[in-house]
């Protein structure tokens, strides 16, 4: 167990972070993700793989404290800065599509669907102008399952 913890740093961020009342919570990620958007791609990939590695052994309901948390921050971010996120998120998922049937996939999504409309909105059009400017942004749109599709009202 010792050795798990110690791979995956991450797990116990998440398991912290979501005991934390909501605006030390707050301004923890928010740091974080200021921390993140200052990184160059590489590094930023790194630290998001290293998230997403941590988050497959936390627990359900930490993970829904914590994701919201993460969605309300990022949709107040500046544009610019969801941009850098969603576009290092998506460098990942072009490398491995299978994220989106993780569990934490499967939170995110819940937790996406039951934000404010004005959030999901922000976050919608964040991420398609992320994925337009990539490559091959259509062909990874269409490998997003249909019902996510469908939700961020894509194709």
């Amino acid at each position: 167990m010792h050795d798990d913890l110690q791979q995956y740093p991450t797990e116990n961020i998440v398991l912290i972070l979501s005991k934390l009342p909501e605006f030390l919570r707050e301004s923890m990620m928010r740091s974080r993700l200021q921390d993140l958007c200052s990184k160059d791609l590489k590094a930023q990939e790194e630290f998001i793989d290293s998230i997403l590695s941590g988050l497959s052994l936390a627990e359900k309901e930490s993970l829904r404290k914590v994701i919201r948390t993460w969605l309300g921050i990022v949709s107040s971010l500046e544009r610019n800065k969801i941009m850098t996120i969603f576009a290092a998120f998506i460098n990942i998922y072009e490398k491995d599509p299978t994220l989106c049937e993780r569990d934490y996939f499967a939170v995110l999504f819940e937790a996406y669907q039951s934000a404010e409309e004005n959030q999901r909105i922000i976050l919608r059009d964040c991420l398609l102008e992320a994925l337009f400017n990539q490559y091959q942004g259509r062909q990874i749109m269409l490998s997003l399952p249909q019902e996510v599709r469908s939700a961020l009202a894509l194709l």
